[in-house]
């Protein structure tokens, strides 16, 4: 069989890369282990413009944000589903330091600030915010386990998806190819996950797998919320009273299956929230892929040039992949230069 791009993994990264080949009129095939609780699966898939304890705006925000909805928006017409849930998220500041530093960007509010916040508005019997908050506006959730669910079916209707294991062994370089056992491509592209580390191409990129645990929580007396509520931890609204729960960012090298600790981690994240008594219903578990600073990393193999490397989305991935993923495939295509940031050989070569 021959593609012009074989894709290893069809999380988030490996499906946003294959959207914008297909796009770009590539022939691709993606090649994934199809197991249930990977990280993408897992993931909250939360949109938050404002982030962090410092409430900074990184430059082209505005541009990635517009992008990813745009893309996800798109693909929901295609397929006449829902993925991408705009919401209001009700960010609670967990200390005076985060009120002090929220007020002093306030202070010297520039335009960029003023789409993103409006006041807060909150029942304190219901919801804890001992040091006030603000509602973030332009915010929401993708179900991304729905829109990696779709990107497969479409991958299938294509022949361009397979159930499988590559091992980065059996990939061999081979002139103007790549050879993986019946498949000849022009470029395989590694979007693996925490895998990524246990690559023989990549075993240089320092990637560290880290374990983290999502809940999903009954919470009595919350039923008409349809905010977002972040405070530390974070609790996304599902309907009728049900939200998903999260999360931790448990020691390397543990399990990954949920455990006690990971459990009453994340409840006691959500009692900083609500006062409001929570019911487990579900407990789910998953490796995150985390490198340096959570940072995104991608491009070609330093020798190897038909082999490439797409990871580290981390908790922003909803936000940044679209835009990551596409500046990525124009480097591939055209070898227009990856953002700096992002290179993986001007960081690690």
């Amino acid at each position: 069989m021959k593609t012009d791009f074989l894709i290893v993994g069809q999380g988030l990264a490996g499906s946003l890369l294959a959207w914008h080949l297909l796009e770009a009129g590539k022939r691709v095939l993606v090649v994934d282990r199809d197991e249930a609780d990977t990280s993408s699966k897992v993931a909250a898939g939360l949109v938050t413009p404002v982030a962090g304890g410092r409430f900074h705006l990184p430059e082209g925000l505005e541009e990635r944000l517009d992008l990813a909805r745009a893309f996800y928006w798109r693909h929901e017409e295609l397929s006449r589903g829902v993925f991408f849930h705009h919401r209001r998220i009700v960010r609670l500041f967990r200390n005076a330091l985060e009120a002090d530093a929220w007020q002093k960007r306030l202070d010297r509010e520039d335009d960029r600030y003023a789409r993103f916040h409006r006041p807060l508005q909150i029942d304190s019997g219901r919801i804890s915010a001992p040091w006030g908050g603000f509602e973030m506006r332009e915010g929401g959730w993708l179900d991304v386990p729905a829109f990696l669910e779709y990107t497969r079916q479409a991958l299938l209707e294509r022949v361009s998806y397979a159930i499988g294991r590559v091992d980065s062994q059996e990939v061999i370089p081979s002139g103007s190819c790549v050879r993986w056992k019946n498949v000849e491509a022009s470029t395989v592209i590694f979007c693996e996950g925490w895998r990524g580390g246990r690559n023989r191409f990549f075993d240089w990129v320092p990637l560290r797998p880290t374990p983290g645990d999502i809940l999903d929580l009954e919470i009595a007396g919350l039923e008409d919320e349809t905010r977002i509520l972040n405070k530390g931890g974070w609790l996304i609204p599902q309907g009728n009273g049900r939200f998903r729960a999260g999360s931790t960012y448990r020691p390397i090298g543990e399990t990954v299956e949920p455990s006690g600790d990971g459990r009453d981690e994340v409840l006691s994240k959500i009692t900083d929230i609500t006062p409001l008594a929570a019911t487990v219903t579900g407990h789910r578990c998953a490796l995150r892929p985390t490198i340096r600073r959570s940072q995104v990393f991608m491009g070609r193999h330093p020798s190897e040039p038909r082999i490439a490397f797409f990871n580290g989305l981390g908790s922003k991935g909803v936000l940044n992949g679209p835009w990551h993923a596409l500046r990525l495939v124009d480097h591939l295509l055209s070898g227009s230069p990856l953002p700096t940031a992002t290179d993986l050989l001007l960081h690690f070569h």
